[in-house]
């Protein structure tokens, strides 16, 4: 019997709700399915992709989150990564990640996985994975051994 069937949502705090919406509408072709305003917060739902949904919050009172900060200074939830289902998709994104400014650089091949990172508007740093046909989790290679993939 299988328990869980995906994760729901991922919740995170922005600065500014209509700027972060519009950046995963324009990017990841995002469909907002819930934007309420209750006590004092502003949140929405994102839905991306078939079973995953962002979960922004915007303090409308006090102070706003921290700034970004290095990988695994960022507190428990580090950053989130995308899932492309094809090699096209994978690329369209980069695509569109390269039109706002959002790369992190380049696109990197970790055997099993390629992945390539981006800024959402606040700063923050999340990616995007391609698994690659034929391999398994465990062929992935140490960060040492990656490679950069040849952008046509």
């Amino acid at each position: 019997m299988q328990l869980v069937d995906g994760v729901h949502h991922i919740t995170f705090l922005t600065e500014d709700m209509d700027r972060l919406l519009a950046f995963y509408v324009r990017v990841f072709d995002a469909e907002v399915t819930l934007d309420m305003t209750e006590e004092g917060v502003r949140h929405a739902f994102l839905k991306i992709g078939p079973a995953t949904v962002l979960h922004p919050f915007q303090m409308l009172e006090g102070p706003g989150p921290p700034p970004p900060s290095p990988m695994f200074t960022r507190g428990r939830l580090d950053h989130f990564a995308l899932l492309a289902p094809s090699e096209e998709a994978f690329w369209e994104m980069r695509r569109r990640i390269e039109a706002e400014g959002a790369a992190d650089g380049e696109v990197r091949d970790m055997r099993s996985l390629w992945i390539m990172g981006y800024f959402d508007p606040d700063g923050a740093a999340h990616e995007v994975i391609l698994r690659r046909p034929g391999f398994t989790d465990s062929d992935m290679l140490k960060r040492a051994e990656w490679t950069t993939v040849a952008l046509d």
